[in-house]
């Protein structure tokens, strides 16, 4: 299994050679305590993230015991990524912010966060039917395996006529059902991969260590792969072009929990 974070860390110094040493100073750490839900077709979202500001803003989901470092504040970002932990994933996020990126497609959706998480499900479904398409699925007619379970999302493939499978590591969904789809622990991700013709991910596979295995099983099996972002959201060309990732489904933050606007991104990989 390839070193995911040392690749796109290595990726981020080579890009950012020539950049001014003070766009990497850490200006901001913010480290947020939520609970969300929604709408009624969503689960309670329970987590917590740590963002991290230099010019740009990047962010990861962390442990509930991660203290804020005010040590780290001024800083050069580039000197803290050597190892894989949430301050590193959520510095590299803000470091790759200020890379030049070239997305396939990009949305603005705008209102409160009810309206919002129809919305970025929508996109999301889009790419997901997009990249069965690609695969040669008839409509209607996916197996879609969703690795961190999304419940708008779940809702949504199974009205169009697809097969869904979940897998999440949260002990208060496991052995659960979510619209009809009963959650399995993640362990046993590697094992559905290969009877899915999707495998729909998060962002959260960096911190488990996990999307590297996942990409390798993926194409072992011919299994497509559609990430949807918010820990690295900035990654996601670089898990296109340099990783095989099939789409990701980026959304940096402010997320769409927050009031106004929120960016969803698109990246594709491009065969040759």
């Amino acid at each position: 299994m390839a070193d995911i974070f040392a690749i796109l860390r290595d990726q981020a110094l080579k890009k950012t050679s020539d950049f001014k040493d003070e766009d990497f100073i850490i200006r901001g750490l913010w480290k947020v305590d939520l609970a969300f839900k929604p709408n009624v077709d969503e689960r309670t979202f329970r987590y917590w993230f740590l963002v991290s500001q230099t010019v740009g803003q990047g962010s990861c989901y962390c442990d509930k015991e991660l203290e804020v470092d005010e040590s780290l504040i001024g800083r050069d970002a580039r000197e803290i990524i050597s190892e894989q932990d949430c301050y590193s994933i959520s510095v590299l996020d803000s470091i790759y912010a200020s890379i030049p990126r070239n997305p396939e497609q990009v949305f603005e959706i705008t209102g409160n966060s009810i309206e919002k998480a129809v919305r970025r499900n929508t996109i999301l479904l889009d790419e997901v039917e997009h990249a069965l398409a690609l695969a040669g699925v008839p409509p209607g007619k996916g197996r879609v395996l969703n690795v961190g379970v999304l419940g708008n999302l779940i809702k949504l493939l199974i009205d169009k006529g697809h097969s869904v499978i979940a897998t999440d590591l949260d002990q208060d969904v496991l052995d659960k059902p979510i619209h009809g789809v009963t959650v399995e622990h993640g362990s046993k991700t590697f094992q559905l991969i290969k009877d899915s013709d999707v495998a729909v991910i998060t962002g959260m596979t960096l911190t488990t260590h996990a999307v590297g295995d996942i990409i390798d099983v993926c194409k072992e099996h011919g299994t497509k792969v559609v990430m949807f972002a918010e820990t690295g959201a900035h990654f996601g060309e670089e898990y296109c072009q340099t990783l095989g990732i099939d789409a990701v489904v980026s959304e940096p933050f402010p997320f769409y929990i927050f009031q106004g606007m929120s960016r969803i991104e698109i990246y594709r990989r491009h065969n040759d």
